[in-house]
């Protein structure tokens, strides 16, 4: 088929859609095209086009190079790399297990990953020593048996794989649920004995609040702008393709936009401080992103409600309000609470 001037643009138009996020460069990208669709300059015009694309390109990896991460998630995005590459526990794995980090001495920092509660025992603790751009990882069942599924009492990335496939349906996954408590009780006589819970904190809710509002009142960097930042960490660093960027869902409510667009003496007053945290003693902004398949999508039947697709589920990206350094994330496929 024959392609266009026309037709070409609105592909390209189409293709770098995600651009949406610099609206800098797609302002330059059309004001170049506009200038090149003058009848002199007709030869030029493709050059030019494939140059001004090429442009927009670069910029806009520049701008995934430019994303600041503090040195803590600088270290646990080193650590998810070194467990997938040595034991194969992928970013959807990571839905059945806990994540602890701490900050040692020298810049080091020690990433633990244990599975979740019903689910310790079995998947045991994954630790990464990250030190120097180094990382070395062990696992607590390292050595063991983990053939034969769900029946080996150490649950690897076989077992792991099996389990996100089952956890879509409620029979299988609490089939899965019940072994692993099995292997747990079983195993009692060797796991330290838990500690009884402390008291409640009465004043948790309080010092909470206070929290989240002084992280709101350090605000230096507007909240669309940490959005944008935010957006194009978790497209970045877990590799979301076309069709995935343009199904994120924006979960984080931005009342900077509310007060932009809302009428006069209209904006909110509650509830600015939401997405406000304190995250490791740094004043943060979440971001939260939703990926979802809805019914019918990707085959699915349209009677069975959302289903699951690759790497569907929520990120959450913490931005530092001061200097838009990225504090914490987290991605949660969701799967291990589906029932």
């Amino acid at each position: 088929m024959k392609m266009t001037e026309e037709s070409l643009k609105t592909r390209m138009d189409r293709r770098l859609s995600f651009l949406d996020e610099v609206p800098s460069c797609r302002a330059a990208l059309q004001s170049r095209i506009a200038r090149e669709e003058e009848p002199a300059m007709k030869k030029k015009m493709s050059i030019g086009f494939v140059l001004a694309v090429t442009l927009v390109l670069l910029s806009a990896i520049a701008l995934a190079a430019s994303l600041l991460l503090s040195r803590r998630a600088d270290a646990v995005r080193e650590a998810d790399r070194a467990l997938e590459k040595k034991y194969g526990i992928t970013a959807e794995m990571h839905t059945f297990f806990s994540r602890e980090e701490e900050e040692l001495e020298e810049g080091a920092v020690r990433v633990r990953y244990t599975g979740v509660e019903g689910m310790e025992v079995v998947l045991g603790t994954y630790t990464a020593l990250v030190r120097d751009h180094r990382t070395e990882v062990s696992w607590s069942h390292d050595g063991e048996d983990t053939s034969h599924g769900y029946e080996a009492e150490a649950w690897g990335a076989e077992q792991l794989k099996q389990m996100l496939a089952d956890s879509q349906q409620e029979r299988p996954r609490q089939a899965y649920m019940d072994r692993a408590r099995a292997i747990a009780l079983s195993r009692s006589a060797l796991q330290p004995e838990t500690q009884a819970p402390s008291a409640a904190d009465e004043h948790y809710g309080e010092r909470r609040e206070a929290e989240k509002t002084a992280a709101l009142k350090a605000r230096r960097i507007p909240e669309e702008e940490m959005i944008r930042t935010g957006k194009a960490f978790i497209v970045q660093n877990y590799g979301l393709n076309e069709e995935q960027t343009g199904r994120l869902e924006l979960y984080t409510q931005s009342f900077e936009t509310q007060r932009t667009e809302g009428a006069a003496g209209s904006a909110p007053s509650d509830g600015e401080n939401t997405w406000y945290e304190m995250i490791n003693g740094k004043p943060c902004f979440q971001v939260e992103y939703l990926l979802y398949t809805p019914s019918g999508a990707n085959g699915t039947d349209p009677g069975e409600g959302l289903r699951h697709a690759e790497m569907d589920g929520f990120y959450n990206v913490f931005v530092n309000v001061e200097t838009g350094e990225i504090e914490e994330f987290e991605y949660n496929s969701a799967l291990a609470g589906i029932g």
